[in-house]
């Protein structure tokens, strides 16, 4: 018996393969991204097969990227058409030698599919991702839809999945990729570029999706049989019920019915799993007493914010819930991003042994996001930023800690526990009062740190403000679970015209090894 959970890795094959290597690229620099991912801890390898329509290996049935290039505008998208097709030429199909180098290092491996289908008129000159099928086809686009605000955001040139021949040509690439590789299974990004359908389709049409849905399952099944390799299907989607069931998306009838095997959660551009898990709870219990597994996703790309600490609190939120695993999508950890250091590597290899992070440094977060977009894409609402007004306590800021902070603290391996607001436009005359989960934090045990103006680096919210920082060790220590925050200004600097707003939320968590040990970062100067 063991509580190890899934641990699933997508690994975009453009970034850092097709687009980064001169043509004619080697064998052992297409497998690369499988390579880099040895002994760290990951069963599951997703693996982007293309853009959907244009797709990086030798399909039978879709239409190679590139295929139909006359002039190009895009140098980068050319690289990767020519470094496909000169695998092809000699003979090589790219999917089926990563396929199979994955599976001969121990990897479970999925290809992984995006659906987006986006109408692009043909011209002599194309970005290189342009499809015959798609182009063929202006009278099945969705287009724009000003009855409909959230509809907004949607690419308005899209292919809508309510045409026959649209999901009958995805279904072919889908087939393709089940019975003609040995792989594992089928990730189907819907989290990204959703909806699918026109939002006046929605109601007709939701049924549509999930016989299509269907279908794909009897692909997987026929495929498993024939192969002997249990293939299962994987779904990514947005982390809520009813922002997917708007979409056109059912997917309580999905889980209830076990049309998949696998539902990865997201929350797209909202807060990650390191502050409130509502809507990947949501999922958890709906798929209670079904097979459908649920993992939830984690971001680690291309933001200074998701340190090691917070990918680490997102993971124990996410267990604490009862997911059966986490998921890393396109991970480009900053500053370096990419290829990766150790750092990089090293914040995978726990992930999944909930009692092994159970004990890592944490910064359990909530940050600012597009309240419009996130509550498109989720159905959940946005916390940040809350804008304050003087006498007037906030409302509640709700997050999520998953730590026996306590024990740790009884057990002398507390050694910082902090509660840290960011609080723009305010000033060093301003009188604040900070509530935690309903008490009043006392001035004495707060600092309060000038990020008015700072060079070093910082999050672009972290400026013309004070980050308060409040001790939490000992009587006010966070609850298992949900905590509660507010904010009350009793007096603000009145010259300064912009109001003041809560701009972050982190409960900050760093542990001893043991009662007297030294931390990793501590020498014998002090």
């Amino acid at each position: 018996m063991t509580d190890k959970k899934e641990v699933m890795f997508y690994t975009d094959g453009r970034h850092t393969s097709v687009y980064m290597y001169e043509p004619p690229m080697l064998k052992q620099q297409y497998v690369e991204p499988i390579d880099e991912l040895l002994d760290l801890g990951i069963d599951t390898i997703t693996y982007a097969v293309g853009d959907c329509s244009v797709l990086l290996y030798d399909t039978k049935v879709g239409e190679l990227w590139g295929h139909n290039v006359d002039l190009t505008n895009h140098p980068i998208w050319w690289k990767a058409a020519r470094n496909v097709k000169s695998m092809i030429d000699r003979g090589i199909d790219p999917l089926m030698l990563v396929c199979e180098h994955a599976k001969s290092k121990g990897f479970q491996f999925l290809p992984s599919l995006l659906l987006n289908m986006g109408h692009t008129d043909h011209g002599r000159v194309t970005n290189c991702r342009v499809a015959d099928f798609t182009t063929d086809h202006p009278e099945w686009v969705v287009g724009e839809e000003p009855e409909y605000p959230e509809a907004a955001s949607h690419q308005a040139n899209r292919l809508s999945y309510a045409i026959p021949e649209v999901r009958e040509n995805r279904l072919n690439v889908i087939r393709e990729l089940l019975c003609d590789y040995p792989s594992d299974g089928i990730e189907i990004n819907m989290a990204d570029y959703a909806p699918f359908v026109a939002r006046k389709e929605v109601k007709e049409h939701t049924s549509t999706l999930t016989d299509w849905l269907k279908q794909i399952k009897d692909i997987c099944e026929s495929a498993s049989q024939s192969q002997g390799i249990n293939k299962r299907l994987v779904l990514r989607l947005s982390s809520t019920v009813e922002g997917n069931k708007a979409m056109g998306m059912d997917v309580e009838k999905w889980i209830k019915d076990e049309i998949f095997d696998t539902v990865i959660a997201t929350t797209n551009n909202g807060d990650g799993f390191e502050g409130n898990v509502g809507g990947l709870s949501e999922l958890i219990n709906t798929a209670k007493g079904t097979v459908v597994s649920v993992l939830a996703s984690i971001e680690a790309s291309n933001d200074i914010d998701t340190t090691p600490a917070v990918n680490y609190a997102a993971a124990s939120n996410a267990y604490h819930a009862g997911a059966d695993g986490v998921f890393f999508a396109t991970y480009y950890p900053m500053p370096k991003r990419y290829p990766y250091n150790y750092e990089a590597t090293g914040r995978l290899r726990f992930m999944g042994h909930p009692d092994v992070i159970s004990t890592k440094d944490k910064r359990y977060r909530l940050g600012i996001h597009d309240r419009a977009e996130v509550t498109r894409l989720n159905g959940l609402p946005v916390q940040l930023p809350v804008e304050l007004n003087p006498l007037v306590k906030s409302t509640d800021i709700s997050i999520n800690v998953a730590d026996d902070v306590k024990s740790a603290y009884d057990g002398d391996r507390l050694w910082k526990c902090e509660l840290q607001i960011m609080l723009p436009n305010t000033t060093e005359s301003d009188d604040i009062d900070i509530f935690w989960n309903g008490e009043k934090m006392p001035r004495s045990i707060q600092r309060w740190a000038d990020w008015v103006y700072q060079l070093r680096p910082r999050p672009q919210y972290a400026v013309n403000g004070y980050r308060i920082h409040v001790n939490l060790v000992d009587k006010y220590l966070p609850k298992i679970g949900e905590n509660i925050v507010s904010v009350l200004i009793n007096k603000k600097d009145e010259k300064i015209v912009d109001p003041v707003h809560v701009a972050e939320v982190r409960v900050a968590l760093d542990y001893l090894p043991h009662r007297n040990a030294l931390r990793d970062e501590e020498t014998y100067e002090g």
